[in-house]
């Protein structure tokens, strides 16, 4: 069934296409198989659901798009992915917005997740309001007076009325969810929140690794099948084109990009987005090993080679951030 002759450690952690069609006759593309198996009526009171030794979010109006783990560890490894970007971007945003933060301004975070950076901004301006909406109740119990935290799926529409937001920002939402759905059920509403003259910022990942190697080729496959199962495979240039389809309400700058290495050779920076991607992963075994018909231990053993690969050949992505202006007129 496996192909043994292209790792190291002699495993190729993944069957083939038609290997997947022969063997798994009922193969699903939903991502979330595996955490809806458990979203039984008894269960319909808890906020979260256990699976493989992970929490998740216990909402069925997020089944297949919300696909990681809503626990403490989770929470650990985007507060360090937070401090890492301040790292890479110089900085909490890119938005010409210091000025008005510094005088008193109110700020939006959309799917802000654990609230790193909205506990990081609120700390360092605090004549600022800064709320943060997500449908997973991750927040901090411990906040600075001048933010907030309220549960919501965006896709419901955002809880507040037109133009009231200075700044709008939004941050690893569209690689968790379907792109058409983004389209058109979210660009609109961040539109009609953001005051005129005021700003939104969308920051995400471009999916694949650039010149991969052997195992990170093998991932970038199972992203491959990741966005066939409804997930965004959108870049940065694709929100760009998105926000130009309103240049009636909208002025759009160029894209910004910053190039992120991982792994020994790039320091402690690349040593640090190293582990936070291997966390994000660990995050999403029971997805891996789903869509990609493989077991634990090959999974495991995929993790060791791919970190292996990595200090040898320093791989790299890039993160992107586009600024749009919302009219005055």
């Amino acid at each position: 069934m496996f192909d043994f002759s292209d790792t190291d450690s002699g495993i190729s952690y993944e069957s083939t296409e038609d290997e997947i069609e022969i063997n798994t006759p009922t193969y699903s593309l939903s991502i979330t198989d595996p955490i809806e198996a458990v979203m039984k009526p008894e269960n319909i009171l808890e906020n979260f659901v256990e699976v493989g030794g992970r929490r998740y979010l216990n909402d069925v109006t997020v089944k297949n798009y919300y696909y990681l783990p809503s626990d403490q560890k989770e929470v650990e490894r985007t507060y360090d992915r937070n401090h890492i970007d301040k790292i890479i971007w110089g900085g909490n945003y890119s938005a010409p917005v210091s000025d008005k933060l510094s005088l008193g301004a109110s700020v939006l975070d959309v799917g802000c997740g654990a609230g790193a950076w909205i506990t990081n901004m609120a700390s360092e301006y605090p004549v600022s309001v800064f709320v943060g909406i997500d449908i997973a109740p991750l927040f901090p119990e411990n906040y600075p007076p001048n933010a907030a935290f309220i549960k919501c799926n965006i896709l419901d529409g955002l809880p507040f009325p037109d133009n009231t937001f200075d700044f709008v920002r939004q941050a690893f939402v569209i690689i968790c969810m379907n792109w058409q759905l983004w389209k058109e059920k979210v660009v609109e509403e961040l539109i009609r929140v953001t005051k005129p003259g005021g700003y939104i910022e969308i920051m995400d990942t471009n999916g694949a690794f650039i010149n991969p190697g052997i195992v990170s080729k093998k991932i970038n496959n199972f992203w491959e099948r990741f966005y066939k199962a409804g997930i965004n495979r959108a870049s940065g240039t694709d929100v760009i084109e998105t926000f130009n389809e309103f240049k009636d309400k909208v002025i759009v700058a160029p894209i910004e990009l910053r190039t992120l290495y991982y792994g020994k050779k790039a320091g402690r920076v690349g040593e640090a987005l190293l582990k936070i991607i291997l966390g994000a992963y660990r995050a999403m075994k029971i997805i891996f090993i789903h869509i990609m018909r493989i077991t634990e231990e090959e999974f495991e053993q995929m993790l060791i080679d791919f970190e292996k690969e990595c200090n040898e050949i320093m791989l790299s992505k890039t993160r992107y951030r586009a600024i749009i202006q919302k009219r005055s007129g």
